[in-house]
């Protein structure tokens, strides 16, 4: 986890250092994204478990002169595992939300020659997680949990945008996030760590 957020920090700086023109305006509006990958389940008393994560943001932004962007909104995160327990195989299902707030920067590439329709972004993020619904299924019986508490998370994004209208682009990334602390109820600490996923965006300006 460390050498991948080490890497896109290296690529965010190299972003950062390359840029030379700003953008012509200010720019607002709000981005809608799916995102697959893996993750690690880190909980107390039981073996950390590999998973497939599944998740979605809605968020609003606004893109100043200088290509700079702040954006925050809402997002929904599946995390699903298969384990074992006392010899007892069972199949694990969480729904977690969250509420990202991010901070990226991006520049045009080949502007003139593509007419200012493709760009490179990268940046970093924070965001509160909450347990929603947690699913434990077994042979024989189902465990459910409900609001399992809230924590906080640490993200690196890098990634390409294509503008396909005036108003709408879309975009193609990787994202590396980790839990930077510990969701605690009832005795049960967890969190999410090593989350690498790819992500599709939908970007409309207002």
């Amino acid at each position: 986890m460390k050498k991948v957020q080490l890497t896109l920090l290296f690529l965010l700086i190299t972003i950062l250092g390359s840029a030379q023109e700003e953008a012509k305006k200010a720019e607002f509006g709000f981005n809608t994204n799916g995102k697959i990958g893996f993750g690690k389940l880190v909980q107390n008393e039981m073996v950390n478990l590999n998973g497939s994560i599944n998740s979605g943001d809605m968020v609003f932004f606004y893109r100043l002169p200088s290509g700079i962007t702040f954006s925050t909104g809402v997002g929904l995160l599946a995390f699903n595992a298969n384990g074992v327990s006392s010899g007892e195989s069972y199949a694990l299902n969480q729904s977690y939300l969250r509420f990202p707030i991010n901070l990226n920067f991006s520049l045009f590439i080949l502007e003139n020659q593509l007419d200012s329709k493709l760009s490179a972004y990268g940046g970093i993020g924070v965001y509160a997680s909450s347990l929603l619904k947690e699913e434990i299924q077994t042979i024989d019986e189902t465990f459910k949990n409900r609001n399992q508490g809230w924590n906080a998370g640490l993200g690196f994004n890098i990634g390409l945008r294509f503008g396909v209208t005036k108003d709408i682009n879309f975009g193609i990334g990787f994202e590396s996030q980790s839990d930077i602390s510990k969701m605690k109820k009832n005795g049960v600490e967890r969190k999410l760590k090593e989350i690498n996923i790819i992500n599709f965006s939908f970007e409309f300006k207002l």
